[in-house]
This record gives C-alpha cells, structure tokens and sequence, in this order.
C-alpha cells in the first residue's frame, strides 16, 4: 500500500534546500524524469526513495504527505537585491516568508499582535516619509532601532539565513486564511546594524509606495531599478529628514570625521550620509568626489569605523509570542510543529522553525525578557 505523497510539496522542499532536478535526481540515485513526474503527482516514490527525499532534504516526512489546509496568497514580493540574483537564489526566502505569514495568523489565535494600520499610498517618496513620520509621531528626530519601530506598528520581521549574498532583505504583502500580513525578512549574514537600518527603511519605502499598486514580478528591469531608487529614496528622507539633519551638518559639510561623529546620533552610516548631503544640495559634486575619495583611502568602503562593535538587533516578536505559549502551557504539552500540523496542515523542520522563531535549534526554550505583546483575553 502506497503512502500518500504531495509533488507540490517536494518541490517547495527541493527549491528551499536550492537543489536543481538533476542534483537531487544524482543525489536519490533516480533519473530526472522521475523527479518531474513526483513534483507533478504523475508518480509516487517507493519506500526506500522516499526516505532518501526526507534524509536528503531533511524535512520531516510528514511534510510531504499533507495538503495545506489554509488559503495563502502572496501578493508580490520587494527584494532590496541586486538584479543578477537568480530565482534559485530567491526561492528559499519565498518559502519563509509563506511560513511566517503562516506563524504570524497561528500565534494571533493567542496573542495581541500591534496591528499595522493602513496608510494613503504616495507616488513621491519625501512625501510618503513625511508623512509617515508623521503619522508614527517621529518628528524630526533619529530613529534608534529601525526593526523594533517596524514591529511595534504591525509588520512581521525575521532574520534569516538566505544563502546568498545577493539578498539583503525582502518584504510582501500576504494574506493568510483572508487575513492581511506584511512580512520583512533580513539576511541575518549580510548586516552590520547601519546596513540593517538602511535596509528595513528601504522595505518600508515599498509598503508606503507600491505595496498594493506595484506587482516587482510584472517590471521589466528599467521599471525595477526606478522602483528601488524610489525606496531608496524614501529611506533617506525617512532616516534623515532634511530640516534636521541639515541643521546637524552645517559647517561641517567637507569634514568627514564630523559626518563620522554623527553616525551615532543618526545611526545610519557615514557613506549614508555624504550621499544624502548631495542629494540635498548641501555639498556640491567635487566634495562629494573628494568625501568619496578620503573613505576610500581610509577602507571605508567595506566596513566603516563602528560597524562591527555595534550590535545587530534581532527580532521580537515571534519569540516572544513562543515563550508566552511556552508560559501558559499551549506549547510544551504538545510541539509547535504538532500544532501547526494540526491547524494548518504543515510539518516544519527545526532550521525554519529556528529561523523564523529566532530561537537556537537546539534550544526552542522560553525567554523571560519584556514583551510588547500579550495573551489574548479568553471570553467566559
């Protein structure tokens, strides 16, 4: 009696682990024609195959054997990436971000979220990042932790591990079981604390600007680049407001050490700022050229002074909504992943739980630190 086996899953598996057909054909010794006819059902795998698929792309069996019993619809995706990075390099992060979509909607059975409210889109990215400030209660003033900001106002942050040094970050619009997500993942190998900044501000251009006008799978490449230059755009203006960042680095504009010295009142870096001060007019096209010239000669361009004593922050969220199932019993009796299969159909490996947790894989255990969520009130 055959087991009941779902191609669409081996696939899914088989692009996470960035397998080729024939590399995972070679891998299983079958041909790959017979990965084909798996991935498209047309086929199912003998026993002794199929646990060579679950060893060799280590997911648990189970995995392959379920049906997705919840509806997902992801609603394009925004890679803060380089335009050689390849749709290999990009699926394994198209998985995650389906998964913490998922994990988002499976903890709010339990606990409050923040609730990120809608805004008015705006074609112009100053525009937007005002009135964002705005509308956040920022004034004109630095912004000390750009990934705590983000989730304090709704989005769903992970640190990942993406695999490629193409892909800094990536945020999308999704939508699980009809409820709304947006979902930022950060390459957790690729960011100092000033690269993570910039970042995030960078994915919180594309949600205020083309997160639901803009399809980036539908561009052609001119159109693409316009689109990034416009997010980064809008996390200029977000990061250093002109009035006041102007204001900080009047009579100091060709003096590199000051720029420097402001890095960590702004915290965002140096090259960051000279740039921004010619976008601005405040230098002209010959200071820039000599600020460029002086970081180059200092070895700024690969790591700036500061860069690798700062900490990284990680995110919160999802930890701490673990550790509060982890409190109340929810989990401990029974694992997440026997949870989620129960709810949703779906059987994890640790390394995507780890990830999208921020928990160590060896370690899934509760964490006692302050919470900026909490249990839901259960009704009498």
């Amino acid at each position: 009696m055959s087991m009941p086996f779902n191609g669409e899953r081996l696939k899914e598996a088989r692009r996470f682990r960035q397998l080729s057909i024939p590399q995972l054909a070679e891998e299983i010794d079958v041909s790959k024609q017979m990965i084909s006819k798996y991935e498209h059902n047309d086929s199912q795998p003998s026993p002794k195959t199929y646990q060579k698929l679950v060893l060799t792309l280590e997911f648990p069996l189970t995995f392959f054997q379920q049906q997705d019993d919840f509806t997902y619809n992801d609603l394009g995706t925004f890679y803060r990436s380089r335009l050689s990075s390849t749709q290999s390099e990009k699926k394994p992060s198209e998985l995650l971000k389906k998964y913490l979509a998922v994990l988002a909607n499976f903890f709010e059975s339990y606990v409050d979220f923040p609730i990120l409210k809608e805004i008015e889109l705006y074609e112009n990215p100053v525009d937007a990042a005002a009135q964002l400030r705005k509308d956040w209660n920022l004034g004109l003033a630095p912004i000390p932790n750009m990934l705590h900001l983000l989730e304090l106002h709704g989005f769903q942050v992970a640190a990942i591990n993406s695999n490629s040094e193409k892909v800094d970050a990536f945020g999308s619009q999704t939508r699980v079981n009809n409820k709304d997500y947006y979902c930022i993942l950060i390459d957790q190998d690729n960011n100092s604390f000033y690269r993570q900044q910039f970042s995030l501000a960078h994915e919180l251009g594309h949600w205020a600007l083309h997160s639901k006008v803009l399809n980036p799978q539908e561009l052609d490449p001119q159109e693409y680049r316009e689109m990034e230059n416009q997010a980064n755009a809008f996390a200029a203006n977000f990061l250093l407001p002109e009035q006041s960042f102007s204001k900080d680095i009047k009579g100091y504009e060709d003096d590199l050490d000051a720029y420097l010295k402001l890095k960590s009142k702004w915290e965002v870096s140096a090259a960051s700022m000279v740039y921004r001060a010619k976008n601005l007019g405040i230098i002209s096209s010959d200071q820039y050229i000599r600020l460029q010239k002086k970081m180059s000669s200092r070895g700024w361009r690969r790591s700036e002074p500061f860069d690798s004593v700062h900490p990284v922050p990680k995110p919160t969220i999802m930890k701490q909504a673990y550790d509060l199932l982890v409190k109340a019993n929810i989990i401990g009796s029974e694992s997440i992943s026997s949870l989620l299969n129960k709810a949703y159909g779906i059987s994890l490996p640790n390394d995507i739980l780890s990830d999208l947790l921020g928990i160590p894989v060896e370690q899934l255990v509760i964490n006692n630190q302050a919470t900026i969520i909490q249990m839901k009130k259960r009704k009498e």
